[in-house]
């Protein structure tokens, strides 16, 4: 027989709503209880002893349920949440621990159980408090059948190297990286711009090697749980780059399809979250994403050099573009490896193909190859470096916030210290 619920009872919450709490034993509850003290009252029930009726849903009527996943309880709590499911399918279930102590592991196994969210205990009373507050406001739009509020919509680039073997991967992990330091203002250097780098080019795997990242949980888990992807989910299950720049990918065992219905829905949750979403695409999957990627992309750069291959793999990737109804203003040219006596120039390359030539970046394989080697990125390195200063149009490109006082000094300040030419595309 279930125990009665023991109410913790806090003075002036910030909010009005009780939440039911299944926990294994008191000294947990006692603990989520102080943590939340100025932010909700708690009721818990003693999860050891739950049983599948109504009685205390009933009773309490409770708008959110938290249910302890901290290590040694996951198991438990997400059986209690199937039920619960069973039970009431018009119940929001949020899952609650810490996400620091088993890295992630709680995180992962409360959105496989199906909840909607994770209360990392661990966070800042902002962030936990957005997160209840959202809670509430789908329960709410739910129950009256409003659709949710719309929330702000990140960038979303493609940079598609024409064919394998271009260096496409490296740019993205530098312009992901570059992207992911500027600070909006330099008053408040912990204020980030939220990048993503998606690794889904030629070679999977290229970008998490060169930033010296990895995980267990890749675009394919993403894309089979995308409505329960969360703040708390990117920050603790996905890699980070030092930058702050998030890393999807997939091993490179692994290879997915880019056409199913999942993509679209993903990449909304993705550009809610995130101010920008850099993606390495490989050329091939072009005529896959058509509906997805394509469709939802803010822009496409074409990534080739001046070999006679390259130039007939960019006319195929117009051709894959044209059927996919995306050869429009958003696609543009970026030259990379480029060698003035090469025979043919960059613009002479555009003007063929009826493309906008955004970038030509020189030739500095060795000098690339010899940083990753190192275990950096060349602007960790070589701030002044002619590649990386001629990343300053490209990186111009992105829609980031910037130190308002000085109109564009969030880029002025980061390019001048690389040693760039501020320029205006």
């Amino acid at each position: 027989m279930q125990v009665n619920p023991t109410v913790v009872t806090l003075t002036k919450p910030a909010l009005e709503s009780t939440l039911l709490l299944y926990a294994p034993d008191e000294n947990n509850a006692q603990r989520f209880s102080a943590r939340l003290r100025n932010l909700v009252t708690l009721a818990w029930c003693d999860s050891r002893q739950f049983t599948a009726s109504r009685r205390v849903l009933d009773e309490h009527q409770p708008r959110l349920v938290l249910l302890d996943f901290s290590k040694g309880h996951t198991d438990a709590s997400a059986e209690i949440a199937r039920q619960l499911m069973a039970l009431d399918p018009g119940l929001v279930l949020l899952g609650i621990g810490s996400a620091a102590s088993d890295r992630g592991a709680g995180v992962l196994c409360a959105m496989r159980a199906g909840l909607k969210d994770f209360i990392d205990i661990d966070a800042g009373d902002d962030e936990i408090l957005d997160q209840l507050k959202t809670a509430l406001e789908q329960l709410r739009n739910a129950a009256d059948g409003q659709p949710a509020r719309a929330t702000k919509r990140g960038q979303l680039v493609l940079v598609c190297g024409v064919r394998p073997g271009l260096g496409t991967s490296t740019l993205a992990a530098h312009l992901g990286a570059m992207a992911a330091a500027i600070k909006p203002s330099a008053d408040a250097p912990a204020i980030a711009n939220h990048v993503m780098l998606l690794d889904l080019g030629h070679s999977s795997g290229d970008i998490g090697l060169y930033l010296g990242t990895s995980g267990d949980f890749h675009f394919d888990d993403a894309l089979r749980n995308a409505s329960r992807i969360d703040a708390t989910l990117l920050r603790t299950a996905v890699s980070h780059h030092a930058s702050g720049a998030a890393v999807l990918g997939q091993p490179r065992e692994r290879n997915i399809s880019l056409g199913g219905a999942e993509v679209g829905p993903l990449l909304e949750r993705l550009l809610g979250m995130f101010d920008l979403v850099l993606c390495d695409l490989d050329s091939r999957l072009l005529d896959d994403v058509a509906h997805t990627l394509l469709k939802m992309a803010d822009a496409i750069w074409l990534v080739s050099d001046q070999a006679l291959g390259s130039m007939v793999a960019l006319d195929a990737c117009l051709r894959q573009l044209d059927r996919a109804q995306a050869r429009d203003l958003r696609v543009s040219l970026v030259v990379n490896r480029y060698d003035e006596g090469c025979g043919i120039s960059a613009m002479r390359m555009a003007e063929r193909f009826g493309l906008p030539l955004l970038a030509t970046l020189p030739e500095r394989s060795r000098t690339l190859r010899a940083a990753a080697n190192r275990g950096t990125l060349l602007h960790e390195t070589a701030a002044s470096d002619a590649y990386v200063r001629a990343l300053a149009p490209l990186l111009a490109r992105f829609r980031l916030r910037t130190k308002r006082s000085t109109g564009d000094g969030g880029w002025r300040t980061l390019l001048n210290r690389m040693g760039a030419l501020w320029t205006r595309h």
